[in-house]
């Protein structure tokens, strides 16, 4: 079992973590992402880890079966896949070209922010 400021030291790592990649994905590709979407997405990839790790805050899904990796740590990036498909829905603005491409980078951020951060 975690703390919750743990939980919280994750989510906002996450945060800040898909806020860097988001910006550094619009350069590499040179695409424009308004700073509101990309603050968005964040928000979203943040919030995504604090629900799923607080609601999944139990010994079985913490528990490592495979060294360091426990299931939380796999399960918390298919709802930040699943949130950032609920937000591309409701905001046309972040449906590029380039969205399918940066969901799964962010998706692969949550993974590596919940394995390192807890």
């Amino acid at each position: 079992m975690f703390s919750h400021t743990q939980i919280a030291i994750s989510a906002g790592v996450g945060l800040v973590a898909s806020a860097i990649v988001v910006v550094a994905y619009a350069r590499w590709t040179r695409t424009w992402i308004s700073v509101t979407d990309t603050l968005l997405i964040s928000v979203t990839v943040g919030v995504s880890i604090l629900l799923w790790r607080e609601a999944g805050n139990t010994t079985a899904l913490n528990d490592d079966p495979i060294p360091a990796v426990s299931p939380n740590d796999v399960l918390s990036p298919v709802l930040t896949y699943v949130c950032l498909g609920l937000l591309a829905a409701f905001r046309p603005s972040v449906r590029t070209s380039e969205w399918p491409r940066l969901r799964a980078v962010l998706t692969l951020v949550s993974l590596v922010v919940n394995i390192v951060t807890i």
